[in-house]
Parts: C-alpha cells; structure tokens; sequence
C-alpha cells in the first residue's frame, strides 16, 4: 500500500520528534539543538527508521553521530 505524501510528510515528521526525543532522554538533553537542523532534511522513512535504532542503541551523541554521518548526512 502507498501512503499519500501528507501521511509520509507527517510520518517523518513524527519519527523524527522520537529520535530527538531518544536522544534528549539517553544521552543528552541539548541533543535536539544539535540534531534537529540535520534530521529536519531527512525525508527518506527507512533511513529514519534505522536512525530512531542508532538512537536507542548510541552509547553516546558521537556514536549517534558517526552514524549519522555514514549515511550521508
């Protein structure tokens, strides 16, 4: 089933709130200051979905960061 790019957009926009918000809660609370710009130009769902894991998974920002940045950001 394909969703309608409303639902996508809102979708990603979610997913994002929730990798900032695993950020804040385990590592850091600055973590959406330093995150949020980056996420906000990421639209591709798969790659959300394996950042929200790298999130819940960093031992720290910069692990969160180094994977961040092997995907291309």
């Amino acid at each position: 089933m394909h969703e309608a790019p409303i639902v996508q957009h809102f979708a990603a926009a979610a997913r994002r709130e929730d990798i900032l918000k695993v950020l804040e809660l385990r590592l850091h609370p600055e973590a959406a200051r330093l995150f949020k710009p980056t996420l906000e130009a990421i639209d591709d769902a798969q790659r959300l979905k394996e950042l929200l894991q790298a999130a819940v998974l960093a031992d720290s920002l910069e692990d969160f960061r180094r994977t961040l940045d092997a995907n291309g950001e």
